[in-house]
């Protein structure tokens, strides 16, 4: 399998998480906060978008210069400087990253209104960088 083939399947894997993100996305903060199962689809989900793009991004840098991003953050900076998405979208979006590490790490108290209202950003920010990395390398067939 071809390196572009590798970062296409990988794309149509965070469509699949972004498609199960979306339809948690219908459910009310109340019962977001009282149920455990939907917070922990919604976290781990969350997580996997966040992972997933940024495999993505490695694999775009190793496949463009030879290396990969020294974190998840700058892997988004970085494929913006190979012309990859547009720095000012790189620049909203990496920020995704430090949820993606208090849910991993629990480096704080996980505050479930905030993960809650990130829903609907996530899902805008990685449907147009799903649309930029799709543009860029043409997967759709």
């Amino acid at each position: 399998m071809s390196d572009h083939d590798r970062i296409c399947a990988k794309l149509e894997k965070l469509q699949t998480y972004y498609t199960e993100l979306k339809s948690l996305s219908s459910i009310s903060l109340d019962e977001y906060i009282s149920n455990s199962i939907y917070r922990r689809a919604v976290e781990r989900t969350m997580q996997l978008i966040v992972e997933c793009a940024t495999d993505i991004n490695n694999m775009l840098l190793k496949m463009q210069s030879g290396k990969g991003a020294t974190d998840y953050f700058n892997s988004f900076i970085d494929i913006a400087e190979q012309d990859i998405i547009p720095i000012e979208f790189a620049l909203k979006i990496a920020p995704s990253t430090g949820l993606r590490n208090i849910l991993v790490h629990e480096y704080e108290k996980i505050n479930d209104e905030v993960v809650y209202s990130s829903i609907n950003t996530c899902l805008q920010y990685y449907l147009e960088y799903m649309d930029l990395i799709n543009q860029y390398l043409k997967c759709t067939k």
